[in-house]
């Protein structure tokens, strides 16, 4: 089985174009939402930055692998600030990376795509395969709306090569003579809604603007030709079509020919969009037109609005539609049925009639709500309806396995592997997510305020997760969520910690315990005084880093002891409080004592390190040089070890014994239940559905 994501798109920007990266960061906005919301969740990264400007390298080791993903979508968003070439510009480099990146993704053969785009004339210059122009804008346009505009222009081309690869594995190549659409829209309407005398109705108004763009719609006064027969060429076009677009007037109901188009595109698995269009309302709705996405005409006094909001819902929703079944595809097991929507008694009636009735139905997320299942079993006692979470959630956990500890903190170096804190953040919820839905509890160290380094505060979004995600674990059959987060709050980061940090446990979504106080030679009030009804908990001086160092270290040894399993993910090698960071002493600690560990490595940071070290990769943070150059007060504080106690081992040391381990193999090192290759796999994944996976399995077989 092919465990690779079915698509991944990269979203390249000159890291000091602000236009530009605005722009990277709207297209992720449309292509990625929050996990279970039923939305697009395609894997997206940014430009991989270095500090030099230069683009990314292509290679099968580089910083984009086009073979990472089942296909790989590489947007180059070309502007004046990308191409310049004075005072000592990277715009040659650039031309010459997208001429290699095309040759090395041609059309009509490869499964990739190269995609440049021209935000500005300068943007022209990165070769003759620009594909998109800048939006040509009438007079009066706000900066906005041509912003606006402008955004769904790009998000469209890259909806439309998307489908293309997912539906035939290739962008094929356009012959200079004739056009070929990437999209196929069918337009389901009432004629009465037709306005024949000024053409302002919803229909004409959405396919006036299709025609400025690369789609063939289907539109029964056009394409059915004389002679054919009307349902024949009607089933055809619905079959053939990416999307339906079902314009839901006061009429559309009581017409018995759009009925029928709804019913033949539910019949052949074929996606549809209701586009919402009542003015007075209608004396019944049609049955069967539920269960799709829904867009609302808006009837603004700007129609084109109005149509464009239409036409990009519809190309994300037709994307969207695909993307699920490729992705359920790669993960089905072979007595899962796949469906790409959510199932209906009409899917069982007609699209499943012939399939054995204890089938088991895989569809995407969210679950169904428990009432809408007991109906469907009605139908179908035998048969049982899952989803990705619900899968997780029937995890059999073992006996021995209640509680894994959480390593992580935002990547000081994510930029680097092409992820944004937004990123990191998004992508760590969701793995966090499938672990708390598995029935694990969860162990983190963090604050609750703030955090160390001002970061996101990775507490509070586990707190937040519980509080989101408790009725849809529900709804999937998972153990309850609340209380399913262990808080242990280091010392001295508690001692300032009041009613703002007890509120945080409203409605129990967590429990809490106060990490151990060191053994230390001065009280609290001496180390860290109170000043002005607050403490002073910085770690600027020899004696706090010290006294952080030890409070840090005593807490992460009481998660050890609460937990029996580990996860690390990202986490800072520079700018924390104590004199090693926390994700490698904790990677440590679970070597020592050889609990699993399981390293994600794929987002940077520490949990990078630790891999790289395993791997018996070099690494210039493992070295006592490098903790003098970047910890404040190192050797001063660690002059404290000999005097107040306490073990000291050096990130340098901590290096050698993380590469000792790895000499006698992953799976021995790590203890976690996984094999060489799947470790490997792990170090290197950013896909959070694998990463889940990856870990689950591995804590199955201990």
């Amino acid at each position: 089985m092919d465990t690779r994501p079915p698509l991944i798109l990269h979203l390249l920007a000159h890291p000091k174009s602000v236009a530009a990266n605005e722009m990277a960061t709207a297209l992720m906005h449309r292509f990625v939402e929050p996990p279970a919301s039923g939305g697009l969740r395609i894997p997206v990264f940014f430009t991989p930055d270095r500090g030099d400007d230069l683009p990314p390298t292509l290679s099968s080791t580089g910083d984009i692998r086009l073979a990472a993903a089942q296909h790989t979508i590489v947007v180059v968003l070309g502007d004046e600030r990308m191409l310049r070439t004075l005072p000592n510009g990277t715009g040659d480099a650039w031309i010459k990376f997208v001429k290699g990146a095309i040759a090395r993704a041609p059309l009509d053969s490869s499964p990739h795509h190269v995609l440049p785009v021209a935000l500005d004339q300068e943007g022209f210059r990165l070769g003759d395969a620009i594909h998109i122009l800048p939006a040509t804008l009438a007079p009066g346009v706000s900066a906005s709306d041509a912003k606006e505009r402008r955004l769904a222009e790009v998000s469209f081309h890259i909806a439309a090569r998307s489908i293309q690869l997912l539906g035939h594995g290739k962008v094929p190549a356009i012959a200079p003579d004739r056009m070929q659409a990437p999209v196929r829209i069918f337009l389901s309407h009432a004629k009465a809604d037709l306005d024949k005398q000024h053409h302002d109705d919803p229909v004409r108004q959405v396919r006036n603007l299709l025609n400025e763009l690369p789609v063939e719609q289907w539109f029964d006064a056009q394409q059915i030709a004389t002679g054919q027969d009307f349902a024949d060429a009607i089933s055809a076009g619905i079959r053939d079509s990416s999307i339906m677009l079902a314009f839901q007037t006061d009429h559309y109901s009581s017409r018995p020919w759009c009925r029928r188009e709804v019913l033949e595109a539910k019949r052949f698995g074929a996606h549809v969009l209701m586009v919402e269009a009542l003015q007075s309302g209608e004396p019944r709705s049609f049955p069967y037109a539920g269960n799709v996405p829904t867009v609302r005409w808006q009837f603004r006094k700007d129609a084109r609005v109005d149509a464009q909001r239409v036409i990009d819902r519809a190309v994300l929703e037709a994307l969207r539609f695909k993307h699920n079944r490729a992705v359920l595809d790669s993960t089905a097991a072979p007595d899962e049925w796949v469906l790409p929507a959510a199932p209906e008694a009409l899917t069982l009636a007609i699209a499943c009639a012939d399939l054995d009735h204890d089938k088991t139905f895989l569809y995407p997320d969210p679950p169904l709500g428990r009432e809408e299942l007991q109906v469907l079993q009605q139908l179908r006692p035998k048969a049982r309806f899952l989803t990705p979470l619900s899968k997780v959630a029937r995890w059999q956990r073992p006996a021995s396995i209640d509680t894994i500890a959480v390593s992580i903190s935002d990547s000081d170096d994510a930029r680097k592997y092409g992820l944004s804190t937004e990123h990191f953040a998004t992508l760590t919820d969701e793995i966090h997510l499938y672990l708390l839905l598995a029935g694990l509890k969860i162990a983190y160290g963090g604050a609750l305020k703030g955090s160390f380094s001002g970061a996101p505060n990775f507490t509070v979004r586990l707190f937040e997760l519980v509080r989101a995600y408790s009725k849809l674990a529900q709804g999937a059959e998972a153990s309850p969520l609340e209380g399913a987060v262990l808080n242990v709050a280091p010392w001295p980061l508690r001692l300032d910690y009041g009613d703002a940090e007890w509120k945080l446990f409203a409605g129990k979504v967590a429990n809490y315990e106060e990490g151990p106080r060191p053994d230390l030679p001065w009280g609290d009030d001496e180390v860290f005084p109170p000043s002005a009804g607050a403490r002073v908990l910085a770690s600027d001086t020899p004696q706090r880093r010290y006294a952080w160092a030890r409070g840090l270290t005593a807490m992460r040894s009481r998660i050890m002891a609460l937990s029996q399993a580990r996860l690390l993910t990202g986490g800072r090698l520079a700018g924390f409080a104590g004199l090693v960071p926390g994700v490698v002493e904790e990677a440590c600690l679970s070597l020592t004592q050889q609990k699993p560990l399981y390293v994600a490595g794929g987002f940077g940071g520490a949990a990078r390190a630790v891999s790289d070290a395993l791997l018996g990769i070099e690494r210039l943070e493992f070295a006592d040089m490098w903790s003098r150059q970047h910890i404040p007060d190192f050797d001063a504080a660690r002059g404290f070890y000999a005097q107040g106690g306490g073990e000291f081992r050096s990130l340098a040391q901590m290096g050698k014994d993380i590469g000792a381990c790895g000499t006698a193999g992953l799976a021995s090192a790590l203890n976690n239940g996984l094999d060489e290759v799947e470790n490997r796999e792990l170090m290197a994944s950013t896909d959070p559905q694998r990463i889940a996976w990856l870990v689950l399995t591995g804590l199955a077989r201990l």
